[in-house]
């Protein structure tokens, strides 16, 4: 595989720095948003934030890029399929343990 193979592959990264920022590539749409989750969309993955008083402030679809800062408590990532069951029970009122 090459470079550019390589790079077509990418699964995004996440940078947390301090618990107060998060940056992360390869994001392709926000589900849902606010002061304390947000769940993101990638090729690969969905992507679950947890916090308090979280906030977008860069949101470039084009690039994949977001920055939420906040306080971060957690940081998960579902594959495609587990990812849409969480968002099932979410939507339905379930709540994780």
């Amino acid at each position: 595989m090459n470079r550019e193979e390589s790079e077509k592959i990418s699964y995004g990264n996440a940078t947390i720095e301090n618990r107060k920022t998060l940056t992360l590539t390869g994001v392709s749409n926000i589900i849902s948003f606010d002061e304390v989750s947000a769940i993101l969309d990638s090729q690969y993955a969905v992507i679950s934030v947890e916090g308090e008083d979280l906030q977008i402030m860069k949101m470039d679809i084009d690039s994949g890029e977001v920055v939420i800062t906040g306080k971060i408590n957690v940081l998960a990532y579902s594959d495609k399929k587990q990812g849409a069951k969480r968002l099932g029970s979410i939507f339905k009122g379930g709540r994780r343990a």
